[in-house]
């Protein structure tokens, strides 16, 4: 019968201590500006405290089951509450705790907690409370700590409601809005870090022990695919019971926090590369729950990436040229040349080819080229191009011939010919005509282009290429409408 009566004792003695009924006053609260609110408070003000407020409400109501929390506003009012209209509520709930929010205004910086003792018998914990508060606010918040006090200049206003209150409260101001205190007052992150401040200090002010029930079992799966060419491991998770945000881990270290969802795209990914994950489950107090460990997942070498191809005829000095080029194809590692539906050039990393050999002008060539991966996945953007070779010989004469049917009134000399760097160009009969001269590579791209005004009746004109890498080149020199074209050798 004794150990009956003595387990219903302690029972009783656990239920009563753990039994909390929880009053959070988010101070001021009508209006959102300074002319409609009665105290005078900014937007700031009356948002912050009232964010913060009910964000330590729900830490305490999904960690600590057996309290009871009340609130003198849960939103913007319409009307004025007395701060004797909140103690009375206080009282009226049988607060074991009242926690006053504020912010403060009038210059400075960091966080003071009040406390007030006036016709009250709870002196001792009323500072023991207001002390906690204080301790740790300043610590978690990285505030300034200004003061923990009895201040009876505040009794009319600010304290009214501890000191017609019988609950052991205070009135914690947590930064001041018109300082650089605000960016901490209007960021979400710190909204939750003082909310966690207050419900760890209500914990050991009460000296109860609670937490929020462990995040369930989950199952995680990662899935290597492709969006396209784009390589993505998908990760997809079952929902994990009490959890409200999910962490994940890749290779070990943190690489998404907070996720709400129940799934994830890693798209910042390397074809090929294997990649480990894991997943923790966090409750509302940061409990967290690893349900499956780690899965290892390998990238994907996804299919080439469309690209564009064209075909375009030329002339390479007197050689008929087709001139191929194409955009990059994503994840290709080189590229394989189709003429005439047959393989004609394998294996290219450049994204340019000169087509010279066995080119007859006036034929037809069709062409097409495939995108190759390091798996030897193949694709062919844009189909088969069809071009038709051009007739150089129109164009070009045999070295010192003239075109035109004045050859025999106009002479021509590039010399030296072969050269190291420096060509003498010498035009007879010439007089104040202008000379244009353009020099070619092999494949019939341009590299040099002078402009030459004739003022003497012959002409006398130096032209470096010394610049130019050693090969055969063509001048293609414009005098009058007429074109005439030289091989030159650079060595």
């Amino acid at each position: 019968m004794k150990n009956i009566l003595k387990l219903i004792f302690v029972v009783l003695i656990s239920f009563t201590a753990k039994a909390q009924i929880i009053v959070i006053d988010p101070g001021h609260g009508y209006g959102a500006t300074t002319s409609d609110n009665p105290d005078g408070r900014t937007a700031t003000e009356i948002e912050t405290s009232l964010e913060v407020g009910l964000r330590t409400k729900n830490l305490i109501q999904n960690s600590c089951t057996s309290w009871t929390v009340q609130m003198t506003r849960t939103t913007n009012l319409n009307s004025w509450i007395s701060v004797t209209q909140r103690a009375q509520m206080a009282n009226n709930w049988n607060a074991d705790r009242l926690l006053s929010i504020h912010c403060n205004a009038g210059g400075g910086t960091g966080t003071e907690t009040f406390y007030c003792t006036d016709s009250d018998t709870n002196t001792p914990p009323d500072i023991a409370f207001a002390q906690k508060i204080q301790t740790d606010m300043s610590t978690n918040g990285s505030w300034n700590n200004r003061r923990c006090v009895e201040d009876n200049s505040f009794l009319a206003y600010h304290l009214g409601v501890l000191k017609y209150s019988s609950a052991t409260g205070c009135l914690n101001e947590i930064g001041f809005v018109d300082s650089a205190d605000a960016t901490k007052l209007t960021s979400s992150t710190w909204r939750d870090t003082f909310a966690l401040s207050y419900f760890n200090s209500l914990k050991a002010n009460l000296n109860i022990t609670c937490s929020a029930p462990m995040p369930g079992s989950f199952s995680l799966t990662a899935t290597p695919e492709c969006n396209g060419s784009t390589s993505q491991i998908k990760l997809i998770w079952t929902t994990s019971a009490n959890a409200n945000s999910y962490d994940i881990y890749r290779n070990g270290a943190l690489y998404a926090s907070n996720v709400t969802g129940n799934q994830f795209l890693n798209t910042y990914i390397t074809s090929g590369t294997s990649y480990t994950y894991s997943l923790k489950a966090k409750n509302a107090t940061g409990t967290t729950n690893n349900s499956n460990g780690t899965l290892t997942a390998t990238a994907l070498v996804c299919p080439p990436g469309s690209f564009t191809l064209t075909a375009t005829p030329t002339c390479g000095g007197t050689t008929s040229t087709i001139n191929l080029s194409w955009t990059v194809s994503a994840n290709a590692t080189s590229y394989d040349i189709y003429r005439n539906g047959n393989l004609y050039a394998s294996n290219l990393t450049a994204t340019t080819f000169a087509n010279t050999y066995l080119i007859s002008a006036g034929s037809t060539y069709t062409y097409y080229i495939k995108a190759k991966n390091s798996e030897g996945s193949v694709i062919n953007s844009n189909g088969t191009q069809t071009v038709t070779a051009v007739n150089c010989s129109a164009k070009t004469a045999v070295e010192n011939i003239e075109m035109d049917s004045n050859a025999s009134k106009t002479e021509i000399i590039v010399s030296p010919n072969p050269t190291t760097g420096i060509l003498n160009l010498k035009i007879n009969d010439l007089k104040n005509i202008s000379i244009e001269f353009t020099l070619f590579d092999s494949t019939g791209k341009p590299v040099d282009k002078t402009q030459i005004q004739s003022n003497e009746n012959d002409l006398e004109h130096k032209i470096d290429i010394s610049h130019l890498a050693n090969g055969m080149y063509f001048a293609k020199i414009k005098i009058s409408g007429q074109e005439y074209i030289r091989k030159i050798i650079k060595q």
